[in-house]
């Protein structure tokens, strides 16, 4: 087999190649159901968690959101569903100088996303079972992630606010203006890893058709004195319960659909 390298690729090999050139690289999430909640914590327990290329903004920003897809193209338009920890945070480097939202971890209920994420993006991506919302009997939202029956993250959304067409229009430009920043770190068993850099990915891809703001909600991490889980995953849900709630300062919702501008992205110098 002679692999073409103006080709993109992903394991295992004897597939060939999935896409011809970069510009092919533009998932699509033909339905898209996106909460989040935004908390102010403390510096001292953030700045650890960032690597050195990176800075922390100038707030202690945390962001937990669940999102559920639908009409995945490249998974047959079946759907899977998601939750992420970020940061707000910079990179200053040589050539780029970028503000955007370092992703902490991710967790995703179907390995297909998983996989293609890691391999071509580096995406901090592990598997969870991560059920589709739920409305309770109040008008709260709740939204959880677990593995084997113990809770991994988990998300209350006191009931937001449906906003008009002009805020909707608002927070799109402003959605489609950010940038995921994460390292794509990939480790070797011998030497060092074969990746580590920084990258960037725009979030250039976003449709909202309806969105819902609040300001009040809880964020509820899993208890790893509790957990009968891996050492990975226990290491993590200590890691995450640093992470006071000191301010929640905003909750969304929106429905729309999703362009994921994997051919934008690219390393940071």
């Amino acid at each position: 087999m002679k692999i073409d390298p103006s080709k993109i690729y992903l394991m295992p090999l004897i597939g060939g190649p999935i896409a011809e050139k970069r510009e092919d690289l533009r998932p699509h999430l033909g339905e898209a159901e996106f909460l989040s909640l935004e908390y102010q914590t403390d510096s001292d327990a953030l700045q650890p968690l960032i690597p050195d290329c990176f800075q922390l903004a100038k707030k202690p920003t945390v962001t937990v959101w669940f999102a559920y897809y639908n009409r995945v193209d490249f998974m047959a338009n079946r759907g899977y569903n998601e939750v992420a920890v970020q940061a707000a945070a910079r990179f200053d480097g040589e050539k780029d100088h970028v503000e955007g939202e370092y992703v902490l971890v991710m967790f995703l209920n179907d390995t297909i996303p998983i996989i293609r994420g890691r391999e071509q993006v580096g995406w901090p991506k592990m598997y969870a079972d991560i059920p589709t919302a739920e409305a309770q009997p109040n008008g709260h939202i709740l939204c959880k992630a677990s593995l084997w029956d113990q809770l991994l993250i988990g998300m209350d959304l006191a009931p937001p606010k449906k906003q008009n067409a002009i805020v909707r229009f608002a927070a799109s430009k402003i959605a489609n203006s950010g940038h995921f920043l994460y390292l794509k770190y990939i480790p070797s068993l011998d030497g060092p890893p074969d990746a580590n850099y920084p990258n960037i990915l725009p979030m250039s891809g976003t449709r909202i058709d309806e969105l819902w703001r609040g300001n009040s909600g809880e964020i509820f991490f899993g208890d790893p004195s509790k957990a009968d889980l891996p050492k990975q995953i226990v290491k993590l849900l200590e890691v995450l319960n640093t992470l006071p709630v000191r301010q929640v300062t905003q909750t969304l919702r929106y429905r729309g659909s999703v362009f994921i501008r994997d051919d934008l992205c690219h390393r940071l110098r």
